[in-house]
C-alpha cells in the first residue's frame, strides 16, 4: 500500500513551481526599467504644462532609452525639440536611476488618437457600487504560502495578488 505524503510536502512542489514562474517573469531587466516609467503618463501635464500637453502626448519607447512623443503639428514639433533637454530633465527627475531616458523623439501624429489608444492601459479601477466590500479571509493554504515570506511589503502584495486571483 502506498504511503501518503504529508500535506506540506504536496504543496511544496506547487510553491517551488510558482516560485520558478514568478522569478522567470519579475527579474527581467525590462520590467525594472519600464514599470517606474508609468509616471510619465500620469504627470505629463505637470512635466510640459497644460497648454503644451494638449499638443503632444508620450506614445511609446524606442529601445530602452528613447521616449517617442506624438505631436499634433510641425510647429509644436519644432518648439518641443528646442525644449527637449528641459523636458527630459523633468522626466528623469521623476524616475529612478535605472529607468532614466537619454533622449526624446518627436513625431507628428494624431495626439487625440494616441491618447484614446493609450487610455485603455491607464484606466483607473472603479469599485462597483452594487458590490458590498467584504473582508476576505485567506485560506489555510494561502496562509501556509505566506509564512515563508519575511518581507512585510512583499507579503502584503502577494496576499493581495492571491485574493485578486480568487475573484
Amino acid at each position: 500500500m502506498r504511503q501518503k505524503r504529508p500535506y506540506y510536502e504536496k504543496d511544496k512542489k506547487m510553491v517551488e513551481s510558482a516560485d520558478r514562474l514568478i522569478s522567470s517573469i519579475i527579474p527581467a531587466k525590462t520590467w525594472k526599467v519600464y514599470l517606474p516609467r508609468r509616471v510619465i503618463w500620469q504627470k505629463w501635464h505637470e512635466i510640459v504644462g497644460t497648454s503644451v500637453s494638449e499638443a503632444c502626448y508620450p506614445w511609446y519607447f524606442q529601445d530602452l532609452d528613447c521616449l517617442v512623443v506624438a505631436v499634433s503639428d510641425s510647429i509644436w514639433m519644432q518648439q518641443l525639440s528646442y525644449q527637449s533637454a528641459i523636458i527630459l530633465e523633468k522626466i528623469n527627475a521623476l524616475l529612478p536611476q535605472t529607468s532614466r531616458l537619454s533622449r526624446l523623439r518627436f513625431v507628428i501624429a494624431d495626439t487625440d488618437a494616441v491618447r484614446r489608444e493609450l487610455s485603455r492601459y491607464f484606466k483607473k479601477s472603479r469599485k462597483r457600487k452594487s458590490e458590498p466590500s467584504v473582508l476576505v479571509e485567506p485560506s489555510r493554504d494561502e496562509l501556509w504560502l505566506l509564512d515563508g515570506i519575511d518581507d512585510k511589503e512583499l507579503k502584503k502584495r502577494f496576499m493581495n495578488l492571491l485574493l485578486h486571483l480568487r475573484t
